[in-house]
């Protein structure tokens, strides 16, 4: 049986395992252990299958020796003996019945085997229509309630309704900050955030979770509850949970002001960073939870308004949210040097990944505004430059002649545009280059004499292999001086496509010899390079460049969005090339005045 090997579906085989042990009876340690590892699997911004290339399966938190032996096994082989043994002890109609929200491994054993449900492909149509004959209800620990909600969690699985579907960073956004805004016209809120995989800009996000600081729980849960939404899944005294019109979960936490920063701590960082806190402060007779610390020999708490104060009352200095991953955090926190200080989007100075409207046969699509357009909203940004950085005419439709002369064209359609407009912000003349998949540039070298440096990057051929792959990166990385940034450099695209296999190590270093930077791209179905590889390549020394690929004008304002997965990666400022002042940067850029 031939097993996926995608995160999703790791994280799905590691759930199951851990299921199947809870139903066998065994040791809940085992259980934790193969749940913690999913998380971490679920929750990484890049493949387990590229750590698993790069040697580097251990980094994953909550990774142990065992699991790492079988996810090896799974990478070489396509599947793993000890899980296949694991799962003919359990009926295998139970697998499919976990997909259905609330039914426990358990539950969905006793069903399976009380109803003798005997085919996992039809599993949950045969448990419907027993629970439209009413052969559910009568089952112990069941009931008329529990098989109408049943029935109910059925539909909604159906319809995809489920929290466990993924979406990218900027669709999380824009419903936390509808509820947000909903919540902030109660006058009992004296403070909202997001919370979990959210507030730490991670780059696919599960559910909406949101905390809010009130003296009135009951009336500000009610306000939460004219939300639009469908269906009303759980109210309590602490907050209520609702699944939107758009099939989405959003959970409300409420919090007393004067223990609001002990929530926040609480509910914001993973479940490995928080393991290790909790561990941490145990060392310190202390222990943690959603309301405060508590002195474990007197059984004291003491309440915290903020996180700052929280962190501090373990001796600790503040963590940002998205460095809360268990990536030696603490640890760092604790040295003398303490954790870097993380770039800020105030910091940017300009954004050098921008396709404008100008018409020319390009290989790939276009921008939908204007130069002028584009030169005003970095204005409203505050930027010092922008880089105009059009695909490179088609090779397939034109001859090395034509496009030499297109790009002349350019150059001076630019140059003249650029006259005709009063603006403090300075330009360059960039150009998006294909990496052909031989590795030489999709541009002749005689038109590289009208752009001032050019971002490659991969736009086909994305299944070379792993060799092949990082030979074609290695050889256009050296083609010409003009090559200073690497785009979007796995090449994937959230939930629908998978990174190129790369020895990422050999790229970042040739990077470094040659300065060039490595793009962070900041369109939301990118965010590349991931923040687990922006963190390898800190350590190695390298540079980036946080660009949005704007092909329209308000994707300038994803910004943010790119330095998100740079502060993930513990960069700081002089980490960033386009942090850099319009001369400093024009210097690094442009080797030579051109």
């Amino acid at each position: 049986m031939k097993m996926g090997t995608t995160n999703g579906e790791i994280a799905q085989l590691l759930r199951r395992v851990a299921a199947a042990y809870q139903i066998l009876g065994e040791n809940r340690f085992k259980i934790i252990a193969y749940d913690r590892a999913a998380d971490s699997i679920e929750h990484l911004t890049s493949e387990a299958k590229d750590l698993w290339d790069n040697q580097k399966l251990s980094d994953i938190s909550g990774i142990g020796d065992a699991i790492a032996k079988h996810l090896d096994e799974l990478f070489r082989t396509g599947s793993v003996q000890h899980f296949m043994s694991v799962f003919k002890k359990v009926p295998a109609a139970v697998f499919p019945l976990l997909s259905v929200p609330g039914l426990g491994p358990k539950k969905a054993y006793k069903l399976v085997t009380e109803l003798k449900l005997d085919n996992a492909a039809h599993a949950l149509d045969d448990l419907e229509k027993a629970i439209r004959a009413g052969r559910v209800a009568p089952l112990e620990s069941f009931g008329e309630k529990s098989q109408r909600d049943i029935l109910g969690a059925i539909a909604t699985y159906r319809r995809g309704l489920t929290k466990e579907n993924r979406m990218e960073l900027l669709h999380a956004d824009s419903i936390a900050q509808e509820v947000i805004q909903h919540l902030r016209k109660h006058d009992s809120v004296e403070r909202v955030d997001s919370l979990g995989s959210l507030r730490r800009r991670v780059a696919t996000i599960g559910d909406v979770d949101i905390a809010v600081a009130t003296k009135k729980s009951d009336a500000l849960i009610d306000h939460f509850l004219q939300f639009p939404h469908e269906k009303l899944i759980e109210r309590g005294p602490k907050g209520a949970t609702l699944l939107l019109h758009n099939g989405r979960q959003v959970d409300l936490r409420v919090q007393k002001p004067k223990s609001y920063g002990a929530m926040l701590q609480y509910f914001t960082g993973s479940k490995n960073h928080n393991i290790k806190l909790r561990s941490y402060a145990l060392q310190k007779g202390m222990s943690l939870n959603e309301y405060g610390i508590k002195n474990v020999k007197t059984g004291q708490l003491h309440e915290f308004t903020s996180e700052e104060s929280f962190y501090r009352a373990l001796g600790l200095p503040f963590i940002s949210p998205e460095l809360r991953e268990d990536k030696g955090e603490i640890e760092q926190s604790l040295r003398p040097c303490g954790l870097p200080k993380l770039v800020e989007l105030q910091d940017i100075k300009g954004d050098m990944h921008i396709h404008t409207n100008y018409q020319f046969e390009s290989s790939h699509d276009l921008g939908t505004s204007s130069l002028s357009e584009h030169l005003e909203k970095a204005s409203q940004l505050g930027y010092e430059y922008i880089g105009v950085s059009d695909h490179n005419p088609s090779i397939t439709n034109h001859t090395e002649e034509q496009i030499v002369e297109i790009m002349k064209r350019r150059k001076e359609a630019y140059i003249s545009m650029f006259k005709k407009y009063n603006t403090n912000v300075h330009m360059f003349i960039m150009c998006e280059v294909d990496i052909l998949a031989d590795g030489t540039l999709a541009l002749p070298e005689p038109a590289l004499e009208y752009v001032d440096a050019v971002i490659v990057s991969v736009h086909s051929s994305f299944s070379q292999g792993r060799a092949k792959t990082t030979e074609r990166l290695l050889k256009v990385l050296q083609s010409h001086p003009k090559v200073r940034i690497l785009g979007h450099p796995t090449g994937r695209l959230l939930m629908s496509r998978e990174g190129i296999d790369v020895d990422w190590s050999a790229v970042f270093a040739l990077c470094r010899k040659r300065d060039i930077a490595l793009e962070i791209n900041a369109y939301p179905s990118r965010l590349d390079l991931p923040d687990n590889l922006v963190f390898e390549a800190v350590k190695s020394g390298n540079t980036f460049c946080i660009g949005t690929d704007a092909h329209a004008l308000d994707h300038m304002n994803l910004m943010g969005y790119g330095v998100s997965v740079a502060r993930r990666g513990w960069t700081q400022k002089r980490d960033i090339v386009n942090a850099l002042e319009y001369n400093d940067f024009k210097k690094w850029l442009v080797k030579e005045d051109i």
